[in-house]
């Protein structure tokens, strides 16, 4: 099939459709993921990438309906395809090779004061890259470290970059997957479905031992699109969509407002509980009180009902279901590059926001920003440019950005309950 559905977008359930050749690669599939035939019944789809021979188009992209068993219970497939990684990657001495040298690279890196740099840039979202330092923060680099996804399985990243305690813990600030032959399509999507820190994965499928050196670990941490010479990335960056706004590069010029804001909806709670737990992340990193405001947006007046329904309309559809008569709202200022516990708030309200709580979230990349074209999904910028002398107008994030994890599960188990 040429065409499917995804499953979330801001303007509803079922309702975007995407060309197979609009894909970019298995990554960017994975990252729209879940997706689902056109056709009734609906099932989920897999994306399988075109075939070239020099030149000449072999076979083109499509999308390929799974095996209902596949998605019938999420948690059980999750585990499958770990408890299969497990056993793959244990038979390979080049992912245990490729594991320690990533590890010793970033270890040297923590012990000489130097920068993990990454960046990408993601067309559908932004007109401007992304750009973080893996290290920023990091009081420790660890391998085999496990995690628990917010669906209830557990994991080991292959490496995984630690911060100092905040409160009781340290903070995942990243982590690196090596891939090696089996890419575990489902399990790599439902951990960029779930976790708040970015997932450096590198795939060395075609190189053998004696290639996996100090020199290529250090290449593979900061490789682009532009360094491979088979036209494709050996390296790639999950990142979620609450993580945009943090790690967004949008030139002062263009916006000047030093603030943004989260828009959260979800049952009353988890709002209480979030409402009560940021200000206290702030306090443990030593955030000044003026850098972030937490406020309850409740609907008890005609003004405030039209306030809180402003800000469903930045969501996009479903927001009622999730509750119609309050929204917390999350203001802080924008991290900077060596801002290191700002950064690190913004990945502990991140972390809240899809781990610990079931939050639709939307997001206003200025304060007091009117959302005076409700279909658009990207917030559009018209800015000055003294050079040109003229107004351009540019793409900045996504409006919506991040689902609550409990309609995706419930999803999925409708469509397995569908009959075949």
């Amino acid at each position: 099939m040429d065409t499917a559905l995804k499953v979330f977008s801001r303007q509803g359930e079922f309702r975007e459709t995407i060309r197979a050749r609009d894909i970019r690669s298995a990554e960017h599939a994975r990252k729209i993921w879940p997706l689902v035939s056109e056709e009734e019944p609906k099932g989920l789809v897999s994306w399988v990438r075109p075939v070239f021979n020099g030149d000449s188009l072999v076979r083109r992209s499509h999308f390929r309906r799974l095996p209902k068993h596949t998605h019938k219970v999420l948690r059980h497939q999750f585990d499958k395809e770990e408890s299969a990684r497990t056993s793959s990657v244990a038979e390979s001495p080049e992912h245990r090779r490729a594991k320690r040298l990533i590890a010793e690279a970033l270890q040297t890196r923590l012990n000489q004061g130097l920068a993990m740099p990454w960046f990408f840039k993601d067309p559908d979202a932004s007109d401007f890259h992304l750009a973080g330092n893996l290290l920023l923060g990091a009081a420790q680099v660890v391998e085999e470290h496990p995690l628990k996804t917010s669906f209830g399985s557990t994991y080991r990243l292959d490496v995984a970059v630690i911060s100092k305690t905040v409160e009781k813990a340290g903070l995942v600030l990243g982590g690196v997957e090596i891939e090696w032959k089996n890419q575990f399509d489902g399990r790599k999507a439902l951990i960029g479905k779930s976790q708040a820190f970015p997932l450096i994965s590198i795939d060395i499928s075609d190189l053998d031992l004696k290639e996996l050196t100090p020199e290529w670990a250090d290449k593979a941490l900061t490789a682009t699109t532009h360094d491979s010479a088979r036209g494709f990335r050996n390296t790639y960056v999950y990142l979620h969509d609450v993580l945009y706004p943090q790690y967004l590069q949008i030139p002062r010029d263009v916006v000047k407002e030093a603030r943004h804001q989260y828009v959260v909806f979800a049952p009353d709670a988890h709002l209480a509980k979030l409402h009560k737990l940021i200000p206290r992340y702030r306090v443990a990193l030593g955030v000044e009180p003026a850098a972030l405001h937490v406020s309850m947006v409740h609907a008890k007046s005609e003004s405030s009902r039209v306030s809180l329904n402003n800000l469903g309309g930045i969501v996009g559809k479903g927001w009622e279901a999730v509750n119609p008569s309050r929204a917390l709202m999350i203001t802080m200022d924008r991290p900077s590059a060596l801002d290191e516990n700002l950064h690190l708030l913004h990945l502990c309200v991140a972390n809240l926001l899809l781990s610990h709580s079931d939050s639709l979230v939307g997001y206003k990349y200025v304060l007091g920003i009117i959302n005076d074209n409700v279909r658009q999904d990207i917030w559009e910028h018209l800015y000055w440019t003294p050079d040109l002398k003229t107004s351009k107008k540019a793409r900045i994030a996504p409006k919506r950005l991040a689902e609550p994890k409990s309609r995706l599960l419930s999803i999925l188990e409708a469509l397995s309950a569908q009959p075949d």
